[in-house]
């Protein structure tokens, strides 16, 4: 059971990761961006944590990369960008560990206000 998401989101989810969807390109590189940094775009998370979430966004790098290829530019950026935006855009900011991670290849980082 995940905890984060309604059992018909998970149901979504699973169907998406076994359909292959996860090798056939990455899927993060093709959403449409919500707000735009030099380095970093914010998108929607088509599979939202909706147990919890009222809005479930996601910040990735511009170009398809995993976390230890950052460059040092990008990884200033972020924390730029973590201390000006997200602490007062969301109420949670999720980095999953390299053994929980769903999309291996795409760093990202979720971002969630919370349900009333």
């Amino acid at each position: 059971m995940n905890i984060l998401r309604t059992p018909e989101q998970q149901a979504k989810y699973d169907a998406y990761i076994a359909g292959g969807n996860l090798d056939s390109g990455c899927g993060l590189c093709e959403r449409a961006s919500l707000r735009d940094f030099d380095h970093w775009r914010v998108i929607e998370n088509i599979f939202p944590y909706d147990r919890i979430a009222k809005m479930h966004h996601m910040i990735i790098p511009k170009r398809h990369a995993k976390e230890p290829e950052l460059s040092a530019e990008e990884l200033k950026e972020l924390r730029k960008i973590k201390e000006e935006h997200l602490q007062t855009d969301y109420d949670l900011i999720i980095e999953a560990t390299h053994r929980t991670r769903s999309i291996p290849g795409h760093f990202h980082i979720h971002l969630v206000v919370f349900k009333d």
